[in-house]
């Protein structure tokens, strides 16, 4: 039996490969995605604590390592501990990392869901995330958050307006003081204590927290320049301040080493409030000092605007790249496929694309999602048309499955006959049909093909075993007949006609008695069988008619003991024979008359006298055929 060929239902195989194996690993962008909505977002209102919120990111990647280990029901209930202890200004890092450690949990069990159901269900198009309730649990602790936070920032915003009253107050009173008459000494720690209240109070609402210091500044350096104070006194306080300032300048100056110029940046941000709340230095070093901490500033803001710079150019050459991957998606989408290998051609094509997509670093922060949407709407279309592919490829692979078990059915009741040509025929007209359906359910794919290989292979192996012995038999068959051709060839004709034709019958009915012989060795025997009998007769002078009377019995004797309707239609042939001849000597017999009367016609009227005579003579001979019929018969 033939085999089955190529196993084209291992395209099931494949699919499944690709959904467990072949994906590429896309957890970290829909992390982000998710995060980033609306219900998860924290910075609607203005910040409520500068510090706090200023390295939120650095502070949030240092906080994920601690929350990596949890489970998400135990992330949710960490969040809800934090709302309850922890003060609303000192939670965005950790809620952040919490949020993205939820989402990235989410992902690996999901995608661990997604395999296991694949490998059940030969393929993971049908997979449903089940909803457990804890994502909406996320939700509602957020917003519980964000209420606290807004409430929270609404009540900073009310005591920077008071701090805003308390500083201009602060202001007015040193405005005052400039005017004063009283002991230097008495005016003098009148103002430290000013200072000392303006440094204890705390921020102002941000558009007005340049105007409020410069004011307060101009009226610092009024008091030092207006007052006529203890010059003893001004020179120690102008050293001190000169150190604070000389001091941040070396600070600020070891951020030019930093490598991290984003930390440094804000690290010199701190610097430039501590400089404003320090006071004034001796005029000769004002302008040389603040020059000196300007360069530094002016070098750390270029190398910061550098990077930046960079890092958008960097992220918008990864958005161009990105959009190209983009429209290579778009265009195997706008591509239609119809066949199973142009699928796992595109299939891979597409794997590939999504492979190059996590080489390229970030895009614009504006743009980041956006993209990525574009990408991964691009993808979801390509293997939504694929699923609904190989969804329909299911539905006829069921058909097939149908077709192929009704085959199995055929081949089954085939496989005990002893119809052997008929029988081998109709199997390979079925292994026909067979190869010319199309593939079938992977999980019913063996069952079904070695139920079908082994019905067939059932009848082959009978037949085979039948024709083996039979062969044996036929070789066996051939000796014995050479052997009697032999024994009739080196026959010794004797006396008694009686007893040589009861010789040569009993040859006849040996050599139809010991059956077939090989097909190949067929003719040469019966020539050799032919003419060895032949000439028997001619040594015995038995004519034509006799010999073919004795040949006609031999084989009437030989088949009537045989299944089958041979001597009927036997009898059927000669009396069809025998009205012919019939019907021809009497047409000759009129023929005779007619010739008579025509000149020179003695030639053709022996002519037609001899064919009237031979055809009598083949008359008797059919109807002594006849006779030996109805002998058997009777």
């Amino acid at each position: 039996m033939e085999t089955q060929g190529s196993h084209n239902e291992d395209f099931e195989n494949k699919d499944a490969d690709i959904q467990l194996h072949g994906a590429v690993d896309f957890s970290d962008e829909e992390t982000q995605l998710a995060v980033s909505s609306d219900e998860l977002q924290i910075d609607e209102h203005e910040s409520i604590d500068d510090d706090a919120d200023a390295d939120t990111a650095a502070e949030a990647a240092a906080y994920a390592s601690a929350y990596d280990s949890l489970d998400r029901p135990a992330l949710l209930n960490a969040l809800e501990k934090l709302l309850v202890e922890k003060p609303e200004q000192n939670l965005k890092s950790e809620a952040e990392a919490i949020k993205v450690a939820f989402y990235k949990k989410f992902a690996q069990e999901q995608e661990l869901l997604r395999r296991e159901f694949a490998a059940q269900n030969d393929g993971a198009e049908d997979f449903v995330m089940p909803d457990d309730g804890l994502e909406a649990r996320l939700k509602d602790l957020f917003a519980r958050y964000k209420k606290m936070r807004a409430e929270q920032a609404e009540k900073l915003e009310q005591e920077r307006e008071a701090n805003l009253t308390l500083k201009l107050a602060v202001i007015e009173e040193l405005k005052r003081l400039l005017e004063r008459q009283d002991d230097f000494n008495v005016i003098f720690n009148d103002f430290k204590q000013l200072q000392a209240r303006w440094r204890a109070i705390g921020a102002v609402p941000q558009p007005k927290q340049k105007e409020v210091w410069d004011v307060y500044n101009y009226n610092v350096e009024k008091f030092y320049d207006v007052v006529k104070i203890n010059k003893e006194l001004r020179e120690l306080d102008f050293k001190k301040n000169f150190e604070l300032k000389q001091l941040l300048c070396e600070k600020s100056e070891e951020l030019l080493l930093k490598d991290d110029v984003v930390k440094a940046f804000r690290e010199l941000q701190k610097y430039h409030e501590q400089w404003r709340d320090i006071g004034p230095v001796a005029a000769e070093f004002r302008e040389p000092l603040w020059e000196r901490f300007r360069s530094i500033t002016t070098q750390i803001n270029k190398k910061h605007a550098d990077y930046f710079d960079k890092l958008k150019v960097e992220q918008q050459n990864n958005l161009s790249l990105k959009q190209a991957l983009c429209e290579q998606a778009e265009e195997l989408n706008a591509t239609p496929i119809a066949l199973m290998k142009e699928w796992n051609e595109k299939t891979q094509l597409l794997l590939d694309l999504q492979k190059m997509w996590k080489t390229i670093g970030a895009a614009p922060r504006k743009e980041s999602n956006k993209i990525y949407r574009r990408f991964r709407a691009a993808c979801s279309t390509f293997f939504d048309s694929r699923r609904a592919f190989f969804s329909e490829q299911k539905l006829e692979m069921q058909h097939n499955l149908g077709q192929k078990l009704e085959l199995c059915a055929q081949a089954e009741l085939l496989a005990d006959s002893d119809e052997w040509k008929k029988t081998t025929d109709e199997l390979l007209k079925i292994q026909a049909q067979w190869k010319a359906i199309g593939a079938v359910p992977h999980k019913q794919s063996d069952a079904v093909w070695k139920r079908f290989r082994a019905a067939c292979n059932k009848f082959f192996d009978r037949k085979k075993e039948h024709f083996t012995t039979q062969d044996a038999r036929y070789d066996e068959n051939l000796k014995k007949k050479e052997e009697l051709i032999s024994e009739i060839t080196g026959f010794s004709i004797a006396d008694n006609p009686s007893s040589n034709l009861a010789a040569i019958k009993d040859f006849q009915q040996r050599w139809s008695e010991i059956g077939f012989v090989p097909m190949k060795q067929k003719e040469r025997l019966q020539k050799s069988y032919r003419a060895a009998i032949d000439a028997l007769f001619e040594a015995l002078h038995v004519n034509a008619d006799e010999r073919q009377l004795i040949d006609f019995k031999e084989r009437i004797a030989s088949s009537s003991g045989k299944r089958g309707g041979q001597l009927p239609r036997e009898r059927e042939r000669l009396e069809q024979q025998l009205r012919r001849l019939k019907s021809d000597i009497q047409l000759w017999e009129n023929n005779i008359g007619f010739f008579a009367r025509s000149k020179n016609a003695e030639k053709l009227v022996q002519e037609v006298r001899n064919n009237i005579e031979k055809a009598r003579n083949e008359l008797s001979v059919v109807i002594q055929k006849l006779d030996l019929l109805d002998g058997v018969r009777n």
